[in-house]
């Protein structure tokens, strides 16, 4: 896939990380995310993992809290799919309406 050029990253982290904290402790929630795509046959990009960030509590120099979702048909897991397919969609849509326009 990698080579035939069909593997995407939607890359929210760097512009959505900074204001993590800060709109956190609103009545809000948010996470950074990083969203690996591929590219299907019929021309639509399908979710493979979602990487979603906080920031560490113990300060910038411990890194991020990461968790990475991937596709699930059934129970916990395929809920936590969907909350993670929905993060990811929030940030591209934030970053497609305060950045892009």
């Amino acid at each position: 896939a990698l080579n035939k050029h069909r593997l995407f990253i939607l890359d929210h982290y760097d512009a959505i990380m900074p204001y993590v904290n800060r709109i956190n402790t609103t009545g809000n929630k948010i996470y950074a995310s990083r969203t690996l795509l591929f590219l299907k046959d019929d021309g639509t990009l399908t979710p493979l993992a979602i990487e979603l960030c906080l920031p560490n509590h113990e300060g910038q120099d411990h890194g991020a809290v990461r968790k990475v979702y991937t596709p699930a048909d059934y129970g916990v897991e395929a809920s936590l799919w969907d909350l993670a397919k929905a993060y990811a969609a929030v940030n591209d849509a934030g970053h497609h309406q305060l950045i892009s326009h």
